[in-house]
């Protein structure tokens, strides 16, 4: 929900934006952005809130990779195609 997500981070500093993903019903997928105004926020919210409870999920909160950015995943084949 965007609003808890808003009301979440908003105590860390001025929220440019912010947006749960959700799927093609408008179900959350589980994970959302938030864009501070500054650096300074942004890592305040990174330490205050990563690993914190949230309802029933421990939420990870982290800084932004674009995907071209991020480490990729072992990759393991089970599947054929045949």
């Amino acid at each position: 929900d965007n609003k808890a997500l808003y009301d979440t981070f908003s105590l860390f500093g001025n929220i440019l934006s912010c947006k749960v993903a959700c799927d093609h019903a408008g179900k959350s997928r589980g994970y959302g952005f938030v864009h501070y105004e500054t650096e300074e926020a942004a890592k305040q919210a990174i330490e205050r809130v990563n690993g914190m409870q949230i309802g029933d999920k421990t939420v990870e909160v982290t800084r932004f990779l674009k995907r071209d950015d991020r480490e990729p995943a072992p990759v393991t084949y089970t599947n054929i195609y045949v």
